[in-house]
Parts: C-alpha cells; sequence; structure tokens
C-alpha cells in the first residue's frame, strides 16, 4: 500500500469517527422508544400539541422508534421541568414539552418550585406561537369589545394556576383599564374550565384557541362562546391588547405574560443532551413542521403551524425571559400572591 492511500484511509477513518453518518442515525433510534411528555393533563392544549406531535414525528426521525405519549402534569408544568432538568436521561429518549406560562415565566419571577434554569434546557423546536383569545359565554349578550367596555356585571374567567397568564392577564386588564374581570383559579386544565363554563360556574376563559379547538370545538361552531379580543394578529377583525391597552406598567406587563405564547409550546430535553439524539431529534421536528399532513390535522386541532428551530428558541428566551425588570416582576408576584387565611380566635 503507497503512503497517498494509507494516508486517505486514516483522514476518512477519522472523518467517520468525528461525523455520525447516516448509517448511525438510522441506528440512534431504531428498535427503540421515546417517551414524549405533556406538562399538563390529557384535554387542554398542552396535551393537544403534544399529542399532534407524537402522532407524526416517528416517521421524521431515522430508524422510526415508537413514541409513547405521556402526561406529567402538576404546577403549570413545574413537574415535567423539574423531572426533565434533574432525573431525566440525556440520551434522548426522555423529552417533553413542560408548557407556556408557568413553566417559562418560573425563573423570571423566582419561583421556588422550579429547581430547573430555562436556559440550559436542550431545545428541539416549537410548532407554533400561540394566540390567547378572551372567550366569553354567548349567553352574556357581549359580542364585541365595545360591548366589554360598557359591561356593570361581574365578568367571573376561569385558569389554572394563580400565576398563569389566563389569570393575571385579565386582572392586569381590570386593574389597568377598569374591565369588570373577576378570575378564578385551580381548575386542573382547560377542559375542566369549558365544563365550569356549561355549568355556569364561569362566563368565560382568557384562553390559547388550541386548548379549545382540540377539545370542544363545537362550542366555537355553534357561537357558544365569543371570542373579544386577541394578543397576536392572527384572527381578522378581532382587537388586538395591544391596541387598546395604553398604561406604560400595563404594557410592560402583557410584554412578559404574553411573550411564552411567541415561544409556544417547546419541545425540549435534559441540559447538555447527547448531541448526536439533539442534531437527530432538530432535523425530525424542522421535517414534520413541513409535513403537509401534519400541517393539515395540526390546523383542524387548532394548531396554526408557525415553526421555530431550538436555536430560535434558546435565543429568544435569553433575550426575553431572562433580564426583566425589577417593577414589573414586582407586581406581577403582587398579582399571585395567596392571601393569608385569617385564623379564627378562640373563644374564651
Amino acid at each position: 500500500m503507497n503512503f497517498a492511500r494509507f494516508a486517505a484511509l486514516i483522514v476518512g477513518a477519522a472523518l467517520a469517527l468525528a461525523m455520525p453518518g447516516q448509517g448511525s442515525a438510522q441506528d440512534y433510534f431504531a428498535g427503540k422508544s421515546i417517551t414524549l411528555y405533556a406538562g399538563y393533563p390529557p384535554g387542554g392544549g398542552i396535551d393537544n400539541e403534544m399529542r399532534t406531535l407524537a402522532r407524526f414525528i416517528d416517521a421524521h426521525i431515522p430508524g422510526k422508534p415508537n413514541i409513547v405519549a405521556k402526561n406529567m402534569p402538576g404546577a403549570g408544568g413545574l413537574v415535567l421541568g423539574n423531572y426533565l432538568y434533574t432525573k431525566a436521561k440525556r440520551d434522548g429518549f426522555e423529552i417533553g414539552m413542560p408548557g407556556r406560562s408557568g413553566f417559562l415565566l418560573a425563573n423570571s419571577i423566582g419561583h421556588k418550585g422550579a429547581r430547573y434554569t430555562l436556559t440550559e434546557f436542550t431545545y428541539i423546536g416549537s410548532t407554533a406561537s400561540t394566540n390567547a383569545i378572551l372567550w366569553l359565554n354567548a349567553g352574556l349578550g357581549i359580542k364585541t369589545l365595545e360591548d366589554l367596555k360598557k359591561a356593570k356585571k361581574t365578568i367571573v374567567l376561569g385558569g389554572l394556576s394563580a400565576r398563569s397568564q389566563n389569570i393575571v392577564v385579565p386582572k392586569v386588564l381590570a386593574k389597568y383599564h377598569g374591565f369588570p374581570f373577576r378570575p378564578v383559579h385551580g381548575y386542573p386544565g382547560m377542559n375542566a374550565v369549558l365544563l365550569a363554563m356549561e355549568r355556569g360556574e364561569v362566563d368565560g376563559l382568557f384562553s390559547h384557541e388550541g386548548s379549545l379547538q382540540s377539545t370542544r370545538p363545537d362550542m366555537i361552531k355553534d357561537k357558544k362562546i365569543i371570542p373579544i379580543f386577541q394578543t397576536f394578529a392572527f384572527e381578522p377583525n378581532l382587537p388586538l391588547i395591544n391596541d387598546f391597552v395604553t398604561d406604560p406598567q400595563a404594557k410592560a406587563l402583557l410584554t412578559l405574560l404574553n411573550a411564552p405564547g411567541r415561544v409556544g409550546v417547546p419541545l425540549l430535553g435534559p441540559p447538555e443532551m447527547n448531541a448526536e439524539a439533539t442534531a437527530i431529534l432538530r432535523k425530525a421536528h424542522q421535517a414534520v413542521t413541513k409535513d403537509k399532513a401534519f400541517i393539515a390535522y395540526a390546523e383542524k386541532r387548532g394548531i396554526h403551524v408557525s415553526p421555530s428551530t431550538g436555536p430560535e428558541l434558546q435565543a429568544f428566551i435569553k433575550a426575553n425571559l431572562v433580564k426583566v425588570p425589577d417593577s414589573v416582576i414586582k407586581e406581577y408576584k403582587a398579582y399571585t400572591k395567596r392571601k393569608k387565611k385569617k385564623k379564627k380566635k378562640k373563644s374564651s
């Protein structure tokens, strides 16, 4: 063997080791299972996006692994976030979609229950930015933003946790613009809020469109609920929050609260996840969001596909959810603070 041929073989072998080829990508997930978690219970928007993705993404992963869809609900996505950060193996076989508001805002507001650093997760991608809409029961007779401004009756809005967007945004609008909202939280998922609307317990909800489209599209189709305004310009002829909110502090609060909507529901893995698995999954996510069958199915489920890549999510989160003005954080915490129960006086 001459020297030139020997050198070429050495270089080729080195490149093969340094750069995993198609064969290794094919082998990494082949014959195995990937567990894909949602940080909320079945029947809501987060679960909807997770199961929609789980239905199609396997076809775009070399080796076509089995995707096992599971739920790990609790604390607005923090339970799953903590699990992925502290316990999940870093090989790419456990990934998840913890949620939006509660999960994404926890570090910004210093939530003690968050045992993770948001910027250290391995971000794979996001299927869509998410538009939040105020939906009111048709029986109220409120059909427009102008009708809402004139309303005298207290409007009870159902939501999840005290720190979630669906509770805090109505509180901001009530304080700075006098809307007659009384948000009540504690429902385990949006499906439970919708059932509460039907029972007459609440008058409406401020929620992502996909949460309704995936669980109760009939309520929209039959006009049992009426859209009043939205966070982003997704729906035609529906007012935007930023167009009628004028107070600077209110705008700053809403910028923080609506940032998770721009992120959407991120698909992510543990910190420092295996580099090969990360590359494969990121490529698969980009491919599935261009899949016509996936897009058509997602649209039917209320998910308007407008994807972000993992690196794009990482950059947006670092720019918008790390350094937040103290005045905004202080006020946000004031909205989410639990009232202490008064101790009953002992009878003498």
